[in-house]
């Protein structure tokens, strides 16, 4: 079997680069070597594309020094990645992309569209998709008109709170407590806190501000935590079981994800046949 050239993009400019870097030596662990030759391209969080030469540079942080830049083509004709060292410039040919990113210029459509342009197949979701589920309040606005039932929200913009007495009181009266008050674009619920009271709400919002200049302020739902998985192409969807996120913690904040050992995710929970087939 001949092996295709799978380049694997890690980092990123997003507060979630530490979450992409071990999401991807979890993914270069588990690549099959036989099918795939790897090419391993780390972003800083400055935005500095560098090839990595092996995955304990990932694990140890030392990627970051790699004096080998890499530019991904955007010309389709190419389907290739530049790595420049000093005044050398040599074109590696590409198969595939596996963009293990997470948060804004990783799950935003922006990188996909990169991908897009340059004509290589990658994993993952397109521009449209990617975009709007990266957005939580487009997000809501697309389930609204799809009549599917979703907690009710207000959405804020930075600037409006120089008045903010006038948003705690809108978010009070359609909302109330206990609410979540989350940034619009950041995920590993970076920025996202659970407030019982107006004082917290303030302090929230101000927080929330420092990752987004949209906010989301959401009523909090007591209920089961249920994920599925959904894979497919332009003819063919499949979806996973349906898992439990069982947080350990009052809700699956940022450190119940990734810090807290009492966190975990239950692949075959209780749950009745038809409310399963359902989701």
């Amino acid at each position: 079997m001949e092996q295709k050239r799978l380049l694997v993009l890690f980092g990123g400019q997003s507060t979630e680069h530490e979450v992409s870097c071990a999401s991807a030596i979890n993914v270069i662990r588990s690549i099959d070597r036989d099918r795939y030759e790897t090419v391993l391209v780390g972003i800083t969080k400055e935005g500095h594309w560098v090839l990595t030469d092996n995955l304990k540079q990932i694990e140890d942080g030392s990627w970051i020094m790699g004096n080998v830049s890499a530019v991904l083509s955007p010309d389709a004709t190419k389907k290739c990645l530049y790595l420049m060292d000093s005044n050398k410039v040599r074109e590696v040919s590409i198969d595939v992309v596996f963009p293990v990113l997470h948060g804004l210029y990783g799950e935003d459509g922006t990188v996909q569209g990169i991908l897009e342009l340059s004509g290589i197949p990658f994993v993952g979701s397109g521009v449209l998709s990617s975009a709007v589920c990266m957005d939580k309040y487009y997000t809501k606005v697309i389930v609204d008109t799809l009549n599917i039932r979703q907690a009710p929200y207000v959405m804020v913009r930075r600037n409006e709170l120089q008045e903010i007495a006038q948003v705690v009181r809108r978010a009070e009266t359609k909302i109330g407590y206990p609410a979540f008050v989350k940034p619009c674009c950041s995920g590993s619920s970076r920025g996202v806190r659970k407030v019982a009271n107006r004082d917290e709400l303030v302090d929230a919002l101000t927080f929330a501000a420092e990752f987004d200049a949209k906010i989301l302020v959401e009523e909090a739902i007591a209920g089961r935590e249920i994920e599925c998985a959904v894979f497919g192409t332009d003819t063919t969807v499949v979806t996973s079981r349906v898992g439990e996120i069982i947080a350990g913690a009052d809700f699956y904040d940022y450190d119940a994800k990734y810090n807290n050992s009492e966190s975990k995710t239950d692949t075959a929970p209780e749950i009745p046949e038809a409310a399963e087939k359902a989701i």
